[in-house]
């Protein structure tokens, strides 16, 4: 007999699916031959081994189940009623334009300042009367130097 119809006869033995007739004449072969019977126990044992895996349920071990704490979902909460109201907060103060600005008249503006002469050149020089009447050129080349003060002399 070929080993590979001898092969196919064996798988379909083990797995069941023989004729009986056909079953017989094939133990008396391998009766006969002693490698024939090693491997058809081989086949035997590889498909026992195949189902056994095939069919066995797989071992998962469930996870411990974690209860999230009740601080977490309080917690939570308040970041959401916070971020809840302070989003109406500014909704609020953005949709109504502010009304009734007072307007402010200019001389009034320059009158405070040409009293307190803070923000004049005669008082980042501290100058004197004599410098005090003669015009002044301010150049700032850079944002990292101290602006000069240039004297037109007339």
């Amino acid at each position: 007999m070929k080993n590979d119809v001898l092969e196919r006869l064996l798988i379909d033995r083990a797995a069941g699916e023989l004729p009986r007739d056909v079953e017989v004449l094939l133990e008396s072969h391998l009766e006969r031959e002693p490698a024939a019977r090693t491997d058809a126990l081989e086949i035997e044992e590889t498909l026992r081994l195949a189902r056994l895996v095939l069919t066995e349920q797989p071992v998962v071990t469930p996870l411990p189940s974690q209860k999230t704490p009740k601080w977490v979902w309080a917690m939570a909460a308040c970041f959401a009623c916070g971020l809840l109201l302070g989003m109406l907060v500014v909704r609020e103060r953005n949709v109504q334009p502010m009304v009734g600005v007072a307007a402010i008249s200019r001389s009034a503006v320059t009158t405070a300042s040409e009293q307190s002469n803070f923000w004049s050149i005669q008082h980042f020089q501290g100058a004197s009367s004599a410098t005090a009447k003669l015009p002044n050129h301010v150049v700032w080349a850079s944002v990292f130097k101290k602006p000069e003060i240039l004297q037109k002399n007339l």
